[in-house]
């Protein structure tokens, strides 16, 4: 029987190591699923899905705000959400989101709203956009309303709900 000589394996392992690695062989290269995903794909992924979501529920607010549907729009907000309009005022939770919103979504003609920025992370979604309108009303002879607004909007589930929702004015 032949035996290596002593000392043989010392000495071969490290120079076959050594040539391997020369020729660009690494042991975790060969255990499937080792690779990680690209960073930045997995999350522009992450970010279009998620801009998908929000997106259908901008295209419910505007309806349900343009048709007057205060229930319906009550509901997009979370139970404790923040609704600030272009007044300066503030009303939060949705009973007062409510009274807040009968008040005003009559008086609300022509909104229309375009996205600036976009962002989420999480349960988290930010939404930064240009909005206009006429808000008509008693004692008012129409006013024409622009500005920006910010939405933050919370996952619940597998539903968002709009947690704040704040008006600015256009700087003069």
């Amino acid at each position: 029987m032949n035996m290596p000589r002593p000392g043989f394996r010392s000495r071969f392992v490290p120079v076959a190591l050594s040539l391997l690695a020369a020729a660009g062989w690494r042991a975790e290269a060969q255990i499937p699923g080792s690779e990680l995903p690209n960073g930045s794909r997995a999350r522009s992924e992450y970010l279009e899905a998620t801009y998908t979501d929000v997106k259908a529920v901008l295209a419910e607010w505007h309806d349900h705000l343009r048709g007057g549907d205060v229930k319906k729009l009550t509901r997009l907000f979370t139970a404790d959400g923040l609704y600030a309009p272009i007044e300066g005022y503030y009303v939060q939770g949705r009973d007062a989101v409510a009274d807040s919103l009968t008040s005003r979504l009559s008086r609300i003609r022509g909104y229309h709203a375009s996205l600036l920025d976009f962002t989420a992370s999480g349960g988290l979604a930010y939404y930064l956009g240009r909005m206009g309108y006429r808000l008509d009303g008693p004692g008012e002879a129409g006013r024409d309303v622009s500005g920006t607004f910010v939405m933050v909007l919370y996952q619940e589930g597998r539903r968002w709900r709009v947690r704040s929702y704040l008006e600015r004015p256009a700087a003069d």
